[in-house]
């Protein structure tokens, strides 16, 4: 299943019209078609925005980062300079 599919499923589940759906997250019922379809010329914000309206962005937020973690931890030089020479 690809994340259009998904997306219709969601939509379906909570009963929402594409139409619905397109005017909260600020696109057409016609994106929505296209999003549902997989087209890849869809902007990822309009994906993000979809998911919003459909409240599927529960810890959008959270990314687990243990390289970045790591690097914290490295204690490693804010900048890095390139020796000319």
């Amino acid at each position: 299943m690809t994340l259009g599919d998904n997306i219709r499923v969601a939509r379906l589940r909570r009963k929402l019209t594409a139409e619905i759906v397109a005017q909260r997250a600020g696109t057409t019922r016609q994106t929505i078609a296209k999003i549902e379809s997989g087209n890849p010329a869809v902007k990822i914000g309009t994906y993000v925005a979809v998911l919003q309206a459909l409240g599927l962005l529960k810890g959008w937020g959270d990314i687990d980062d243990p390289v970045g973690e790591q690097m914290a931890l490295d204690d490693l030089p804010q900048r890095a300079r390139l020796k000319n020479g």
